[in-house]
């Protein structure tokens, strides 16, 4: 197990934080009044979302499971990354292999995969790329997490809404407006592994209705020095990575809404050092590389033509690139200098009608269209200069879906739907989804759930030909659901959840081995199933304070062999308390998530891991100045997550890591003002 090398500057946390404490402590005893972003006191658990159905809905009435994540659960927690923010979600895990955050959700989710399975939405429009179908969870993500009103978690198949890639879950990052921000904050942050961070956010809005967002940050990461067993000989620096675990990005964001119409642009570009010797490199060479950069920006208009019809029309456009730099030194000749790129250009349009024109229904009827322009991959050698791919394959998609939540007298919700999606590489599929709600009469709703939801092959599954071989015959992945919810509302502070569930998966997508000749390629050869009970509660009390907790029992399995599936806990828990010790100028989080083992894609294990997060959030008496600190993993537990299969060095044989040892005690502290 790989394991990592702490540097001396986490020994000065306890005494900061202590500082800080005693600051903030003698700043709420001092002075009382309204704090910069103060916990609403009558913050309601029963919100509305729109993930579930792309309408408003209460959590007890949306046809599925919801988890909402606000701006003030991320603030009071400290949450940095998109990552940070899923790991808090039930039934959730995120492992890291030091470049990229590999969700795994109710048991399924290999590291290594991309996130292709789980559905990342930025304001309800698609941020996984159309080369290799991934979803950006990680500091690649390209929004601040500042500028998030509040992320939206649907699990389970949500194709009948939004078509490929929502097979896992669905995760939806909604922005501020302007006036929520209502003014120029500043912030400055400083992080172990000689991470830095700046950040300037503007917003504000007109008494005509005219809001404004503007932002833009940059943050520096040195990262660890890094052991790793598997590389400990005198050749490759007794195992140890030193600065290699980088991180560098630069993120711009703008919002502009006004009388219905929204216009709003972004921007990530991010560059990660490898620390790992991965397909074949040299361990501990600096000159390997990723970069990942995001671009998006879309016009969307919402018109309440009368009291029951509401019109909503879009259209977006989507930039992806992608570059790496590989270093391989075959024992037969000089080290070769390759690099690897992809880059895509993807525009689209959608309609949407919602109609209660109809006694009892609601009805929503939508068309969809994208142009994916550009999906181009290539790879070349340096010195001399060899080209080994370049394929350009683009593509349309055209969808239409209808849903009808339809009210059965005071009690009950039906809530049907489908979605038809044509695709000029997979070819044409139909999902639907049924959802029957029942609520009782003692605030307790009942759900039954079913759904299905298809994943279409990706470019790089289908046309990577450096190394690979093509399969013109894949197949669309599919899986169907089966739920059971019981939700408990008898106040609005306080909420308990209970879900029963199975996943059934067939013709998923693998890499095997070409007998012949032993090139890989992509396959539809595996089958599996999840089984698992979720229970979730959450308790906001009248002193605010506010305790959460989730539990998970899981299975997921192979259906050929019943092989228990790689990388997948079979029982997780979650447990997050906050409290105001001196009223809202201090804010006080702990968070314990605990993870059983979990199988190895090398067939070996990973133990199970306990790790305790801790934050402090409050303000400087007499200014605008709220500091934030935290500490995460505060007692240092070792853990490791498994590796994915590219990480192997160019030795003979080559050594693969069976494991990535994650960090061990770590701290941030951040400073906003705002003007």
């Amino acid at each position: 197990m790989s394991s990592i090398k702490v540097t001396p500057r986490s020994r000065h946390l306890s005494r900061a934080l202590g500082l800080l404490a005693a600051g903030l402590q003698a700043g709420a005893l001092a002075q009382q009044g309204p704090d910069l972003n103060a916990l609403p006191l009558e913050q309601l658990l029963n919100l509305d979302v729109v993930t579930a159905s792309k309408i408003p809905q209460k959590i007890s009435e949306a046809p599925s499971s919801v988890s909402v994540i606000t701006a003030e659960d991320i603030r009071q927690r400290g949450y940095r990354t998109l990552t940070e923010v899923l790991q808090s979600v039930p039934g959730m895990t995120v492992s890291y292999d030091r470049n990229y955050n590999y969700a795994n959700m109710r048991g399924l989710g290999n590291p290594g995969d991309l996130n292709t399975r789980l559905l990342i939405l930025i304001d309800g429009r698609r941020l996984n790329d159309v080369v290799y179908d991934q979803g950006a969870i990680g500091t690649e993500f390209p929004v601040d997490l500042d500028l998030i009103d509040r992320v939206e978690f649907v699990p389970g198949p949500g194709s009948a809404i939004y078509g490929s890639s929502a097979f896992f879950g669905v995760v939806n990052v909604i922005t501020k407006s302007g006036a929520a921000v209502h003014g120029t904050l500043a912030s400055a942050g400083r992080f172990s592994g000689a991470g830095r961070e700046a950040r300037i956010v503007h917003g504000g809005g007109t008494p005509g209705g005219t809001e404004l967002l503007l932002s833009a940050s940059a943050y520096d990461s040195a990262g660890r020095d890094l052991y790793f067993p598997e590389f400990d000989d005198a050749a490759s620096n007794h195992g140890v990575a030193v600065g290699l675990d980088y991180d560098r990005y630069h993120r711009l964001f703008a919002k502009l809404g006004a009388g219905g119409i929204v216009a709003e642009a972004y921007f990530g570009s991010r560059t990660k050092g490898i620390p790992t010797a991965s397909y074949g490199q040299q361990f501990n060479d600096p000159r390997p590389w990723t970069l990942d950069e995001y671009a998006g920006a879309a016009l969307s208009w919402r018109s309440k033509v009368s009291e029951t019809l509401d019109l909503f029309a879009g259209v977006s456009v989507a930039r992806y690139r992608y570059s790496s730099v590989n270093v391989t030194e075959p024992a037969s000749q000089g080290p070769t200098r390759s690099i690897d790129t992809a880059a895509s250009l993807s525009s689209g349009a959608e309609v949407r009608a919602i109609s209660s024109a109809l006694s009892g229904h609601k009805l929503i009827a939508g068309a969809e269209y994208t142009r994916d322009s550009k999906r181009q991959m290539a790879n070349y050698d340096l010195d001399p200069y060899h080209l080994n791919l370049d394929v350009a394959h683009p593509k349309r998609q055209a969808a239409v879906y209808l849903q009808d939540e339809m009210r059965l007298g005071q009690s009950v919700i039906l809530n049907t739907g489908v979605r038809r999606d044509v695709d000029s590489e997979g070819g044409a599929t139909t999902n639907p989804r049924v959802a029957l709600l029942y609520k009782t009469a003692r605030q307790m709703t009942l759900k039954a759930l079913y759904g299905t939801a298809f994943r279409s092959a990706n470019a790089y599954e289908r046309y990577y030909t450096f190394g690979y071989k093509t399969n013109p015959a894949l197949r669309s992945e599919h899986i169907k659901t089966y739920e059971l919810v019981a939700e408990y509302f008898p106040t609005d502070r306080f909420r308990a959840t209970a879900s029963v569930f199975q996943y059934r998966m067939r013709d998923m997508l693998a890499l095997a081995a070409d007998p012949a000749d032993g090139f890989l390629f992509f396959s539809n050869i595996d089958a599996a199933r999840a089984t698992g009970i979720e229970l979730e509660a959450e308790w906001l009390r009248e002193d605010g304070s506010a305790l959460k907790g989730s539990a998970n029992v899981q299975s997921a399995r192979n259906d050929a062999n019943g092989a228990w599936l790689p990388n997948s806990p079979r029982r997780l828990f979650k447990l997050d308390y906050a409290l105001p010790p001196f009223g809202d100028h201090l804010r006080a989080n702990a968070a314990y998530r605990f993870t059983s083992r979990r199988r190895t894609v090398q067939g070996g294990e990973v133990g199970g891991f306990g790790v305790v997060d801790l934050n402090l959030v409050g303000t400087v008496p007499g200014t605008h100045v709220e500091l934030s600190a935290g500490v995460l993993n505060a007692f240092a537990k070792r853990y490791a997550d498994s590796a994915s299969e590219e990480h192997y060095d160019n030795g003979t044989p080559p050594r693969r890591l069976d494991a990535i040892g994650q960090d061990g005690r770590s701290w941030r502290l951040m400073a906003t003002v705002r003007f």
